[in-house]
């Protein structure tokens, strides 16, 4: 499994990504988020983004990463944030998410965070049980790791 910094020729399979994952968000509006990413322009939400790509090609995974100032449970100021985390649903049960999010601490780690965080809401079902599986712990439905 090939987990890597997302590139300007993944924009089709990242904005399905993100749609799958946001699919009440419109693709005009997920475009746009890419395209400001993809020529250079970080935004709060959106610092570093990873994938992971399919053996036969296209993708199955990302996880999108900021840094905040501050998340609930967190101590410093200076915590890294999962902000978007999907696998396709055949990719799951593989390992695939746990890489995900191994990179993107590695990143939060490399940038200066001591601290992981990321929320969840009733929409993503699966969601609390991945992040304690990782070693996050809830704190009001948000989730936190010692780096």
């Amino acid at each position: 499994m090939v987990i890597r910094a997302v590139e300007a020729g993944d924009r089709g399979e990242w904005l399905r990504l993100r749609l799958a994952l946001w699919p009440d968000s419109s693709a005009e509006d997920e475009s746009a988020e890419v395209d400001t990413f993809l020529a250079g322009y970080p935004s709060p939400t959106l610092m570093a983004a990873f994938v992971a790509a399919r053996p036969e090609g296209g993708l199955c995974g990302l996880v999108e990463v900021s840094i905040r100032a501050s998340a609930p449970g967190c101590q410093s100021d200076r915590v890294g944030y999962v902000e978007a985390w999907y696998v396709d649903g055949d990719m799951r049960g593989q390992g695939l998410g746990r890489a995900l999010v191994e990179r993107a601490e590695a990143w939060a780690r490399a940038a200066g965070c001591r601290e992981m965080a990321s929320d969840t809401n009733p929409s993503y079902p699966t969601s609390p049980a991945a992040h304690e599986a990782l070693g996050y712990a809830e704190v009001e439905r948000y989730f936190r790791k010692e780096l």
